[in-house]
């Protein structure tokens, strides 16, 4: 496990990351952080991964964590840094996957990454395009994303003060407590994932890294999410022939609705859908990382 990597792109740029997994991996998977989060987040697939044999390689997007910020950075970009950091650590074939806010970039790179070298991608609790509806999302999500392509830098400061200044106050507890309090009003199942010792340390230094430099490089994440994302999902080529792609997500999902997913399967008829009762948002991917895992890297070993 190694927590503090970084690589210097060709612009000069700093893409961070952590290292999490086997220390004899059979095979390399992408992780994706969620926003606001960073490379740490990763950390909670680190035994699912040790024991599937995975490499789990987990960049900070610019401007979170200890990644430079990229002005005017798109969702197609994304795809650019991951090839130069699989170039870097000498991986010709790799999985991605995606948790929640990380699912728009997996899905950039399914469209820009060609077969060759992408083996498969999983979006788990993913967000799609909100043209699709925000019906059943809390509102607070909705308000951050509709608000994020409209006012970006505003966004900003009002995540830094709710939470910045929590995540790089000296007492650690501080922002722990804060999440404790906030999470009071999520679904039980959810409660409960996030208050789990299992899980409860990676979730919350996630979210201190990710917001270290304070809160412009997640306000930049929410206007991507919502607005156009320079492609639509039935330009992908997935399924047979093309990437093997499968979204993860629960009924109970009040981040990002499941209706969402629904209608991302209705238009990539090649996907995988897995649907679970009764799972929310963060509750799927926290209590079912062997499977998830396990299903990623042997979609496209037969």
């Amino acid at each position: 496990m190694r927590e503090s990597e970084a690589h210097t792109l060709p612009n000069g740029r700093i893409l961070s990351y952590a290292v999490y997994g086997s220390p004899v991996p059979k095979t390399t998977v992408f992780y994706f952080h969620a926003f606001p989060s960073s490379r740490k987040e990763g950390k909670l697939w680190h035994t699912a991964a040790s024991k599937l044999h995975i490499r789990l390689i987990a960049p900070d997007r610019p401007g979170m964590g200890n990644s430079s910020p990229q002005a005017n950075r798109t969702l197609l970009d994304w795809p650019k840094d991951v090839i130069a950091l699989a170039d870097h650590l000498k991986v010709e074939r790799f999985y991605i996957m995606g948790l929640s806010g990380g699912g728009p970039y997996a899905l950039a790179c399914v469209k820009e990454i060609p077969k060759e070298r992408l083996a498969g991608v999983s979006v788990v609790s993913g967000l799609y395009p909100i043209a699709f509806g925000t019906a059943g999302m809390m509102l607070l999500a909705r308000v951050v994303l509709w608000v994020g392509p409209y006012m970006t830098g505003l966004l900003g400061g009002i995540m830094d003060m709710a939470m910045g200044k929590a995540a790089r106050d000296p007492d650690p507890k501080v922002l722990e407590d804060q999440i404790m309090k906030d999470i009071e009003s999520r679904p039980a199942v959810d409660q409960a994932a996030m208050k789990d010792d299992k899980n409860k340390e990676a979730f919350i230094e996630g979210t201190r890294e990710g917001l270290r430099q304070g809160g412009q490089g997640a306000a930049w994440e929410a206007r991507l999410s919502g607005s156009p994302w320079g492609f639509e999902l039935q330009e992908l080529d997935v399924g047979e022939g093309g990437i093997p792609l499968a979204l993860w997500h629960g009924t109970g999902d009040i981040n990002c609705p499941p209706a969402m997913a629904i209608k991302a399967k209705e238009i990539m008829l090649q996907a995988t859908l897995h649907m679970k009762e009764g799972e929310g948002h963060v509750s799927y991917a926290f209590r079912n990382q062997e499977e998830i895992l396990g299903e990623l890297i042997g979609a496209s070993d037969s």
